[in-house]
């Protein structure tokens, strides 16, 4: 179709489309959304409206067939059910990083994986040192985790002053970060264990990872297992987000045909439709509309499932399923009194410094050690002063660090609401300090 042969609002439609597309898929949009749910959430937890959003949070949805009833709080669903999706996501992009990205390579691999071990191992021993002892110690877990939605929305505050690599940099560090959360939720964060509903889980994961060794592709099988596989999470104790990542190492990353096979197969196909004497009519003309479908199955078959999956998602997850997790789950009620608790608490304290000052250290001090010793290196562009920036970053750990101290004060309200204002306020003060030290840095270099 011509553009002549468009009327009106097509053709208005493509001249802002490709504009309002490109602002949909930026990441600076995800973080965006994730502010403003966050924002909403605060502003909805303190205002004459707060009996609302709790009972919104709280509200009870489910299913009834006969006699058999499902039935959960909006807060539950979201938290052990759509959040699974983003552990998936996590999933494919961590496999997808060790296959092909900056993990794959041995010196990128071996100073992000050292970076972020001090990025976790330092919070958590800052934490433990304020609540050594106490019931509150079971928090430990929380300052190790850094949100990658709103680190890198932080920084394209100050984008224009930072190497691009560095963006790739803070990516690979966040998704080993992200491993080792997982790890601690996996085997830390877990009361009781159904042995039974954990090895067939485990059993049905081990079924994908033979489908894929056997060339599975049809995506309704993994979905179907994985549905069940989730079910069966439910009932092990574990908490169910971990079969989300388990289930995503076992997604197909090879394409079902070589590049090779594919330009002879679509070349073929176009051929075929080029010699027609009249236009292709893929409305009315049957053959003409399954050559074109042949040419899409070539190309899907040229592609992997990884990498049509994570594509998939991308969006659903950082513009609908974290931001509801955010609306959901950052309603602190926040007055000057709870204020004053929370950095009075050893809870507040061990989250605020952790987060701030442990992976601030962690980072730093290995990265040191590392360029000292010759362990690894950085890469092209990035030097030890960006990751001193990157380091405070890194600190911003709203999404895991919030889904961690849910698990570990369930039932324990009070210690939840420190916990949550301290997550806040570390944050921020990560947020606030990583973007002036780069933007800083930035500024003397230009000068020098």
């Amino acid at each position: 179709m011509s553009n002549n042969d468009k009327n009106l609002l097509e053709r208005g439609l493509e001249n802002i489309q490709p504009q309002f597309s490109s602002f949909i898929r930026a990441q600076t949009t995800a973080s965006l959304f994730l502010l403003l749910s966050t924002i909403v959430a605060l502003w909805w937890a303190n205002s004459i409206y707060s009996a609302s959003y709790v009972n919104l949070v709280h509200t009870p949805i489910g299913l009834l067939f006969g006699d058999f009833e499902f039935k959960a709080s909006l807060k539950h669903i979201i938290n052990d059910g759509l959040m699974v999706i983003f552990f998936f996501l996590l999933g494919l992009e961590i496999k997808r990083e060790v296959l092909v990205g900056d993990l794959a390579q041995p010196e990128n691999r071996r100073m992000l994986i050292l970076c972020a071990l001090g990025g976790m191992m330092c919070p958590a021993l800052i934490y433990t040192a304020f609540n050594y002892s106490l019931d509150s110690q079971i928090g430990w877990g929380i300052p190790m985790a850094t949100d990658t939605a709103f680190a890198l929305g932080v920084l394209t505050i100050v984008r224009k002053h930072i190497p691009a690599s560095l963006l790739a940099f803070i990516v690979g560090l966040a998704i080993v970060d992200d491993v080792g959360a997982i790890l601690v939720i996996a085997i830390f964060y877990t009361d009781q264990i159904s042995v039974l509903y954990l090895s067939v889980a485990f059993s049905l994961i081990a079924v994908l990872a033979v489908a894929n060794y056997a060339g599975v592709r049809q995506p309704m099988f993994y979905i179907v297992i994985s549905i069940i596989t989730w079910l069966l999470m439910l009932k092990t104790g574990v908490h169910p987000t971990v079969a989300g990542v388990a289930i995503a190492l076992t997604v197909p990353a090879r394409p079902e045909v070589a590049s090779g096979k594919l330009l002879k197969e679509a070349k073929s196909i176009i051929q075929t439709i080029e010699e027609k004497p009249q236009s292709v009519d893929v409305l009315g003309n049957k053959d003409d509309h399954e050559k074109v479908l042949q040419v899409r199955d070539v190309a899907e078959e040229a592609s992997t499932p990884l990498r049509r999956w994570e594509e998939a998602l991308h969006l659903p997850v950082s513009l609908f399923i974290l931001p509801l997790f955010a609306l959901t789950n950052a309603g602190v009620v926040i007055s000057i009194s709870s204020f004053g608790e929370s950095i009075q608490n050893p809870i507040g304290l061990g989250i605020i410094f952790g987060l701030v000052l442990g992976k601030f250290i962690g980072i730093s001090a290995i990265c040191w050690i590392a360029l000292r010793y010759k362990l690894g290196s950085l890469p092209n562009g990035v030097n030890f002063q960006h990751v001193v920036g990157a380091s405070l970053i890194t600190g911003i750990g709203f999404t895991m660090s919030t889904f961690i101290a849910m698990l570990g004060f369930d039932g324990q309200p009070e210690q939840l609401q420190f916990a949550k204002t301290a997550i806040l306020i570390g944050s921020v003060l990560a947020a606030a300090l990583g973007a002036i030290y780069l933007r800083v840095i930035a500024t003397k270099t230009d000068n020098a």
